[in-house]
């Protein structure tokens, strides 16, 4: 690869603050999704019989400020599996997963 600035990419996780209602219930907090090239996106997305939580467990790689309870909910596997039993919930974070890939932060 001949752009240096590209090899970072490689490693970048995405800041995607999310803040919506499920159930009646608030959910916010800040995902923190992998950067993947473009060919890999595609592989995941257009792959027959990809559901929405494989495409989470691939991209979604932490998250902050997470709070239940009052109390600072830090990630780990076993905490998004629980999530991911609600369809509504992983068909959100699946949503953010692929859009946050195109998300350009414009620069002052």
């Amino acid at each position: 690869m001949k752009l240096k600035l590209l090899n970072v990419l490689k490693n970048a996780v995405i800041s995607a603050p999310l803040n919506f209602e499920f159930g009646g219930l608030p959910f916010k907090f800040t995902a923190k999704i992998k950067l993947v090239p473009e060919s890999e996106l595609k592989t995941l997305t257009e792959t027959q019989g990809t559901t929405d939580g494989e495409i989470v467990r691939e991209l979604l790689v932490g998250w902050d400020d997470f709070i239940d309870d009052g109390k600072d909910v830090p990630f780990d596997k076993s905490t998004l599996e629980e999530l991911l039993v609600y369809s509504g919930l992983t068909a959100r974070l699946s949503v953010e997963c692929i859009n946050a890939q195109y998300r350009i932060t414009e620069k002052n």
